[in-house]
């Protein structure tokens, strides 16, 4: 019989309730049957999720029980009940199967006409994992096998600060229901050895978390007491954005892989065990211990930059024996790219056999494997392009009208993470940040400003556009604007006749150019700006378009206004900097911060200064030529073209 297009040979037996598998034929399902062995003893075993199966011109789709220790495959009574089989004895010769197929069913469906297009929609091809892989590598799934353990790294000694004492917090009450859920986590991990009974002067408490859609518990420790007396790592996790840029536009095949239980990969000295132990009172017995962990627990601050960089070590040769695939890093998130698929294949499954031989678990369940587009840290990857994920847009979307002035701060940090995808981010949220000013426990100031940009923000999100991913080959086009005391801008790349947008950029500027005259206020601007895209740029040739002229504003103007110090930056930043090209252009665009039109600006910016903001425009350097007249007034006066 064929199960899922590969021929297996199985046994009838039709004693056997379920039909069994020995090797795994489809990723596991939640649903489980306990066997009870020859011994009397029970075991839980997990079914295969379902696949197609194909005898003798029948096909059907069923569930198969995993029972490795079973000798060969069995084809049950469940399987024979669908195909509708028949067995028949004939004496002194051999049985016989037959099979009616299962009942045909007829249907009649109805649906709106608008809705008719679903008829025809077809899911992007590559979009099914590779059963083989299961086979080929089954000592790499999170799924397969016990929990992961990085085998090259010596246990983790974790340092307090000088002075640090031992802390202890008792237990929190924690409802009988959660403890059950709790209790099956716990000895499934003592079981593993990752839990261990202790006697430790350390206690934290320990909270159940109840996992999304569904009844279960899951046991978290709060560690912010212990977090407080150890000595705090420098962080080497990457910038999601710069991280990004390191992929190459011409990638168009990708694979995501997501690591399994990451927290506890890495051991715990022995020496360092007892700072993370807890108290825990077993739900059927009443009786108390205290355990702790023999791996780095979750919730350990200085984790994503201890894994961070193990994970590092154990691929650092990948790239130079895989040149063809760009692999990309961010603490357990691993994306992998190629210009074509075969590469990518070939690429994966090195990655696969170098995590399986390092001791890492990869989750089969989140894997994507060999697509054209993926979601990697909530952006949906592909060919050239980033697009923000639609569950991070439901995120922002779905916070509610903020109360206080902390949730203000808490929409502001969620939305600015997506800042690069509006259009004059910094401008729309002034009326938010000036909300948020003076004592948290200050009321709340929100009128019709606040409510107007908090909306809008929203409503940019959801039809935020798809950003062009950096090539750092080719250089980029950066047009600066300002607008109410903030630095606006986009930042582009060209591909053919067209601006290709790659990040739109906006800062507020500090205190001091804010109180500056608009073309100082632009100078200032295109300089922050400069700064915000060589976070992106990564040194590339950067070609800078503003409506000023900021070089000739800054020699002539600029001792009037800028102190020693900032003029020294601002020269060495515009002038003095062989990857920055100015340019001056006529009046951008609002809605794109685009230029209208090519050629010089409206204004002459020196001129406008000299005009509007010289003490005595009356004054001039020049003597006069009739010095020994003498000037007689009416002591009258009058304005004539503005002068």
């Amino acid at each position: 019989m064929k199960v899922g297009g590969q021929p297996i040979i199985f046994m009838v037996d039709s004693g056997a309730e379920h039909s069994v598998v020995t090797k795994p034929v489809a990723p596991f399902t939640q649903r489980r049957a306990t066997i009870i062995g020859a011994t009397g003893t029970q075991t839980a075993r997990q079914f295969c999720r379902p696949r197609t199966c194909q005898l003798r011109g029948h096909e059907v789709t069923h569930e198969f029980l995993y029972l490795p220790e079973c000798p060969i495959p069995l084809l049950g009574r469940d399987l024979l009940t669908k195909l509708g089989a028949q067995i028949t004895f004939n004496q002194g010769g051999p049985a016989n199967l037959t099979m009616r197929g299962p009942n045909a069913l007829i249907m009649a469906v109805t649906m709106p006409t608008e809705d008719e297009w679903q008829l025809y929609h077809q899911e992007k091809g590559g979009l099914v994992k590779p059963i083989c892989l299961l086979e080929e590598f089954p000592d790499v799934w999170a799924e397969n096998g016990a929990p992961s353990l990085a085998r090259y790294h010596a246990p983790v000694m974790v340092e307090l600060k000088p002075g640090a004492l031992p802390v202890r917090q008792r237990q929190y009450p924690i409802p009988r229901k959660a403890c059950l859920g709790i209790q099956t986590h716990l000895q499934r991990l003592k079981d593993a050895g990752i839990l261990i009974d202790c006697q430790s002067p350390w206690n934290t408490p320990l909270l159940p978390v109840k996992k999304a859609g569904g009844g279960d518990y899951r046991p978290v420790q709060d560690l912010r007491a212990v977090n407080n007396a150890v000595i705090t790592l420098h962080s080497v996790v990457p910038n999601p954005y710069t991280l990004l840029s390191l992929l190459s536009p011409q990638a168009s095949w990708f694979t995501c892989l997501d690591l399994k239980d990451a927290f506890f990969c890495l051991r715990l000295a022995p020496v360092s065990q007892p700072l993370f132990a807890f108290e825990w009172e077993d739900p059927q017995t009443g009786r108390k211990t205290q355990m702790t962990w023999t791996r780095i627990p979750q919730g350990f601050k200085n984790f994503p930059t201890l894994f961070g960089e193990a994970l590092a070590a154990d691929l650092s040769t990948f790239p130079e024996e895989n040149p063809s695939c760009t692999l990309l890093q961010y603490v357990d998130d691993l994306l992998l790219a190629s210009h074509d698929r075969e590469r990518c294949w070939e690429g994966m499954k090195a990655l696969l056999a170098r995590l399986s031989e390092a001791g890492y678990k990869v989750s089969w369940k989140k894997a994507q494997i060999c697509q054209q587009e993926v979601r990697y840290l909530g952006f949906i990857i592909s060919e050239g392009q980033r697009a923000l994920g639609p569950e991070r847009k439901r995120v922002v979307c779905s916070i509610p009208q903020p109360k206080t002035k902390k949730e203000v701060r808490e929409f502001l940090g969620v939305a600015g993470f997506c800042r690069i995808w509006i259009l004059g981010y910094s401008d729309l949220a002034k009326p938010l940040y000036e909300a948020t000013a003076g004592s948290g426990k200050d009321p709340l100031n929100w009128g019709f400003e606040q409510e107007k940009a908090f909306q809008e923000i929203k409503r940019l999100l959801t039809s935020a556009p798809a950003l062009g991913l950096p090539d750092v080959k080719r250089s980029f086009n950066l047009f600066v604007c300002e607008k109410n005391h903030t630095a606006l801008g986009v930042l582009t790349q060209t591909v053919g006749p067209w601006q290709r947008p790659v990040a739109y950029l906006s800062k507020r500027l500090d205190p001091v150019a804010s109180g500056w005259p608009p073309c100082l206020r632009a100078l200032a601007a295109t300089v922050t700006l400069i700064r915000e895209a060589d976070k992106l740029t990564l040194g590339q040739d950067i070609n800078v378009k503003v409506p000023h002229a900021v070089i000739a504003l800054m020699n002539g103007q600029g001792h009037k206004w800028l102190t020693s110090s900032r003029m020294a930056h601002y020269q060495g930043l515009l002038c003095e900097n062989p990857r920055v090209r100015l340019e001056t252009v006529q009046t951008l665009n609002p809605a794109t911060f685009l230029p209208t039109e090519e050629g010089l600006p409206d204004h002459d910016c020196e001129e406008v200064m000299d005009e509007v903001y010289s003490s005595r425009p009356d004054l001039m350097d020049l003597p006069l030529s009739d010095p020994e007249l003498e000037l007689f007034t009416d002591r009258s006066s009058f304005i004539q073209n503005g002068r």
